[in-house]
């Protein structure tokens, strides 16, 4: 059933996808920023490179998530070996009196078949005795056909309810979910940091249009000063210092494209091609606007805390590792029990020979070990206990840190969209002032050292703006990782 807040999830996601492929920006919570790449840009435009792209690319290809994986194909192994105790062997033995009275030799082959229902185990095989046997070694003599004789043995008290070849297997197991989680945990660090990386890309970009227009804007100024004052219109004086005011401009201006360059560097690191090799980044287009966040949650109707304790792959991981300590514990209780073990057996021996052997034989018995002193089990028991209270205190620790990092996040997401407002007007103010002081030059009411002061001003707001933007897609990339989302964006 959808409920309210569903409807309204809905209906943002309509509204910026339709803003989005309509070319116009969406304003407040609705805005979006997803934006898909470009196919086959007209007249050799440079294709946007989307958040979505990266994204896809770093969970597809990074070498660090490859490599976390490879704990999950050990962890298969762990399993595949656990269950190799309960492969089937083959046993047997030889005997011959080769001095002495007796002329007797004895062979044995039986294969020894482990079973996982209550540690039991089949035995079945072939002996075979001739020749003479002291009264004592009697149990080597057969018919002259041999002996074939299976048999089963049950443990009902220790290694009955578990044993060791049990328990490792259910160790492993929970190690592949140890693996598992672990995997997910890596996709979420990476997936975050590329998102935060694309970010401050796209941010550097975004400032290097500003101090590009900001330089523009001065060397138009200085090739109009230029010709006023070869007419006398104005003093040399001017034009030197709309010169000094383009030389700070150009400066500004390799420092930003400096910063584009380190940010392609890292950003490269995480959009790798198909051979998993880092690929440049320069020859995509940056979004000229970074856009508000494509969905903030409303805190009354949204309860993340709960969301994230469910997604987050450290409860998984906890829950596994507690399974694995259970079955220890359950295994360390198990051993301080004594050995009561049932063991039934049927003999038929086949050919001539000693007449008593030539009917069906069936044993039955109990073999009992009682252990006398059980430090080694106790002292197991009460590790594996301390160890379960340890993992119980941390996760509920666990529960604690993400309650107040889902709070610091959404207040960090409340303070960055009060600054993209504040940064705003702002620009909206400086652009206002610019405008003013420029016109009031033309008339003669104003000087260069004005101008350019207030063309400074809107160009540094503008760059607050944009560091405002991204500031505000960083707090949201914080907040989806926090949630265990961001790796499972829309196109990775």
């Amino acid at each position: 059933m959808i409920v309210g807040r569903d409807v309204r999830w809905i209906v943002v996601t309509v509204l910026a996808a339709l803003a989005v492929s309509a070319g116009q920006p969406v304003h407040g919570e609705e805005s979006s920023g997803v934006v898909k790449h470009s196919k086959g840009a007209k007249g050799g435009a440079s294709p946007v490179l989307s958040l979505d792209d990266v994204i896809a690319a770093t969970l597809d290809r990074h070498p660090a998530l490859n490599a976390e994986k490879q704990e999950r194909v050990a962890a298969d192994a762990d399993v595949l070996s656990a269950e190799g105790a309960f492969d089937p062997s083959l046993k047997g033995d030889a005997l011959s009196y080769v001095t002495g009275g007796y002329s007797g030799n004895y062979g044995s082959a039986y294969v020894e078949q482990p079973l996982k229902f209550y540690g039991s185990k089949v035995v079945g095989g072939y002996r075979i005795g001739d020749g003479t046997f002291p009264i004592y070694d009697n149990w080597y003599e057969t018919n002259s056909g041999g002996e074939v004789g299976v048999g089963v043995e049950v443990p009902l008290l220790r290694d009955g309810p578990i044993d060791r070849r049990r328990a490792n297997i259910g160790k492993a197991e929970s190690g592949q979910q140890i693996a598992d989680s672990m995997i997910e945990q890596r996709k979420i660090e990476l997936a975050r940091a590329a998102a935060l990386t694309y970010w401050d890309w796209t941010a550097a970009r975004n400032k290097v249009t500003v101090y590009r227009r900001l330089l523009q804007v001065a060397e138009e100024r200085d090739r109009q000063i230029a010709e006023r004052v070869l007419k006398g219109d104005l003093p040399e004086f001017d034009r030197t210092d709309n010169q000094r005011a383009v030389l700070q401009r150009r400066s500004q201006l390799l420092t930003a494209e400096r910063a584009v360059k380190s940010a392609e560097f890292s950003l490269s690191l995480f959009y790798r091609n198909h051979a998993a090799e880092p690929q440049s980044v320069e020859r995509f287009k940056a979004l000229d606007r970074i856009p508000l966040p494509l969905f903030v949650p409303v805190h009354h109707h949204v309860d993340p805390v709960a969301e994230a304790a469910d997604a987050r792959p450290e409860f998984k991981n906890i829950k596994a590792q507690s399974e694995q300590n259970k079955i220890e514990l359950e295994l360390a209780r198990n051993q301080v029990l004594p050995r009561l073990d049932l063991r039934v057996f049927s003999y038929n021996d086949y050919g001539t020979g000693n007449p008593k052997l030539e009917d069906p034989e069936v044993k039955a018995g109990l073999r009992v070990e009682i252990p006398l002193a059980t430090r080694t089990q106790r002292g197991r028991i009460d590790y594996y206990e301390s160890r379960q209270k340890k993992l119980q205190f941390t996760e509920t620790f666990l529960r604690e840190r993400i309650r107040a990092d889902v709070q610091d996040a959404l207040n960090a997401l409340d303070i960055a969209r009060s600054k993209v407002e504040v940064a705003a007007a702002e620009v909206r103010a400086s652009e206002d002032l610019a405008r003013g002081e420029s016109k009031r030059f033309d008339l003669g009411d104003s000087n260069l050292i004005f101008v350019n002061l207030r063309e400074q001003n809107a160009a540094d707001a503008e760059v607050r703006e944009v560091e405002a933007l991204q500031d505000y897609q960083k707090a949201f990339v914080t907040f989806e990782a926090i949630l265990a989302r961001i790796q499972r964006r829309k196109g990775s």
